[in-house]
């Protein structure tokens, strides 16, 4: 059997492929454990995952902005942190988050095998990054020589939907159990991002008076970051704070998202068209957006669209049957790849590799 310790962080869907790949490999009898923010240690206890924090760098709060990010990927505490790890308990291979580059620079110079995991697309993340090689250069990270390092690339995401890719990216597909959709009336699920961004309240009642009359059930949920109470919802909208996606999905014929990959991904996955509106235009989320739309699966506005014009996208999402049936056919596609065990027998392969 195998050894793998896995580095995550704090950043919401960032988790998701981890838990998943990471269960797998320990279902199947191999070694792991895994490194992360203190705050993520409730989610892998109870997916039963061996977990610890970074004794330096336990804690990070994610906020909307590009420094953030740049502090996660500057942390020289967590590299510390896993150098220290290692040398007291090595193992085959380490699975880092791509956005860790100072932990993965210390694992090149190390002359530890690793792999890149990938939350959203290839295009969106480790191509981008290379766009900025010269400006993290001058910070100390020789940003080709570490990606390029990783003896392999696995990316929880779908080919169809990734068309920059580098030639080396393993789409293994997205962590969800899914069956296409199947609605017995029009319904519309709409589920902005759990993180509290600003303005999200206004995008919220925005979104709602644009539906106001729209003739489908719809199904709000906005999340731990707002109290429903605080909105004001027309008469056919469901509203609630929190909901079972993996029970609505399969009902949906349509879906709303800030364009978060997890939840875009699940419903395309389901066969369902999804209308975008970015909440971090520093972040993926734009860039879901235009790709959701260059494929012909969904519709993408700007943060700031009128309730006029959320309107016209919510009615062609419902009865656009050209683009309704593009999103059954890609879900169909994205069923096919395997998840989580296509990503542990790709880790597996590389681990056990000589």
């Amino acid at each position: 059997m195998a050894s793998f310790l896995f580095l995550t962080w704090n950043g919401g869907g960032a988790t998701v492929p981890v838990t998943a790949i990471a269960g797998e490999l320990l279902r199947r009898g191999h070694h792991v454990r895994v490194l992360g923010h203190s705050v993520q240690e409730p989610q892998f206890a109870e997916a039963g995952i061996p977990f610890a924090a970074y004794p330096r760098a336990g804690g990070f709060e994610v906020k909307a902005t590009p420094l953030n990010l740049l502090t996660l990927t500057l942390d020289r505490r967590a590299a510390r942190d896993v150098d220290d790890e290692l040398s007291e308990r090595p193992v085959d291979l380490v699975v880092g988050d791509v956005l860790l580059l100072s932990t993965l620079k210390t694992l090149y110079r190390r002359g530890q095998r690793y792999a890149l995991l990938e939350s959203t697309t290839d295009t969106l993340m480790r191509v981008r990054l290379r766009r900025f090689g010269r400006v993290l250069w001058f910070l100390g990270l020789p940003v080709r020589k570490i990606l390029d390092g990783a003896d392999t690339v696995v990316v929880a995401s779908v080919a169809e939907l990734d068309p920059k890719a580098e030639a080396d990216a393993e789409h293994v597909g997205p962590m969800v159990a899914a069956v296409e959709a199947r609605s017995v009336r029009p319904t519309l699920l709409m589920s902005l991002s759990t993180f509290p961004f600003p303005r999200l309240k206004d995008s919220w009642q925005r979104l709602l008076n644009a539906v106001d009359g729209v003739s489908a059930r719809v199904i709000a949920t906005t999340g731990p970051s707002l109290d429903p109470a605080e909105l004001d919802a027309p008469p056919n909208v469901e509203l609630h704070g929190w909901a079972d996606h993996a029970e609505l999905m399969v009902q949906a014929t349509a879906v709303v998202t800030h364009g978060g990959h997890g939840t875009t991904i699940a419903a395309l996955a389901h066969g369902v068209p999804v209308l975008v509106l970015p909440l971090d235009t520093g972040s993926d989320q734009p860039g879901i957006g235009r790709i959701v739309a260059q494929a012909g699966v969904g519709i993408a506005l700007p943060p700031g669209a009128s309730a006029e014009r959320l309107q016209a996208a919510v009615e062609r999402l419902l009865h656009d049957e050209g683009l309704r049936q593009r999103a059954r056919e890609l879900g169909e596609r994205i069923r096919s790849y395997g998840g989580r065990r296509t990503g542990a027998e790709l880790l597996i392969r590389a681990a056990e590799h000589n």
